[in-house]
């Protein structure tokens, strides 16, 4: 069965990335294999392609051969990929319609003493990200309210910290404990190590910051029921069972448990 030819123009640019790339990989030759790939109209290299001559080159080439997709072949994604779609979306091609092929980490580093497998690598990195391209659709960016509240699903001292960092950075707080009481594990602990602090009155101290600051509400003998929505506005139903420890005043001694030994 004979493959179905693209019907997109695809651009390819390969950065050099000072030697850090150009080091390990042929660039050239990788330009050369990545101009023969399916719907490649286009496909060039530079020394830096993220300073502004390079991008200018991008935006050019977009302008000028109307390409319906980019792949720029140069470092991590989370270096410059925001750089070159902002490039592209200002001479109009749709910005996830520019992919960043990774072949600085993923490659020129990972191969630096051996030039032919680094090119062939590379080459091959760049076909998977044309790949992607070509079925990539245009995206646009929305914007969503963001809910300013947070619910922490454990209270041990990892829950009770985050809860005092996210409150006192001006979030409402939920915390949600299953156990009767704050402190988790650390409850079970005497003293630190190696400075021999002892646990139960700093973290005593911690429970009361935490229950004393407006900012955050606390459920204990409480789970999460049903957890739906979506980022930045979840729905949070909470199942909470009767307490007949004020948790506010429980010292963690656990001298209920022993005048109240029933199993449930």
């Amino acid at each position: 069965m004979e493959n179905k030819k693209c019907d997109k123009k695809l651009g390819v640019f390969v950065c050099w990335c000072g030697s850090n790339i150009a080091g390990s990989v042929d660039v050239d030759q990788a330009v050369e294999e990545a101009a023969r790939l399916d719907g490649v109209v286009h496909a060039e290299n530079y020394m830096y392609m993220c300073s502004d001559p390079g991008q200018q080159k991008v935006k050019d080439t977009i302008r000028e051969k109307g390409l319906d997709g980019v792949v720029v072949a140069c470092c991590s994604p989370r270096m410059h990929e925001n750089t070159f779609r902002k490039a592209a979306g200002s001479v109009g091609l749709n910005s996830y319609l520019l992919e960043i092929a990774n072949i600085r980490e993923q490659c020129s580093w990972v191969h630096q003493n051996n030039k032919p497998v680094a090119t062939a690598k590379a080459v091959d990195i760049i076909k998977a990200t044309l790949d992607k391209v070509k079925d990539n659709l245009p995206l646009e960016t929305l914007t969503i309210e963001l809910t300013k509240r947070v619910c922490i699903v454990g209270g041990g001292i990892s829950g009770i910290m985050s809860a005092l960092d996210l409150a006192d950075a001006g979030y409402e707080v939920v915390i949600v404990e299953k156990e009767p009481a704050l402190g988790g594990h650390s409850s079970q602990i005497s003293r630190s190590f190696p400075y021999f602090h002892n646990i139960s009155e700093l973290l005593q101290g911690k429970i009361k910051e935490v229950y004393d600051h407006p900012k955050i509400t606390v459920y204990v003998n409480s789970e999460i029921d049903v957890l739906d929505g979506y980022v930045g506005n979840f729905n949070v139903t909470i199942k909470s069972r009767p307490a007949f420890v004020d948790p506010g005043k429980c010292t963690l001694c656990d001298q209920c448990l022993a005048a109240c030994p029933v199993e449930l």
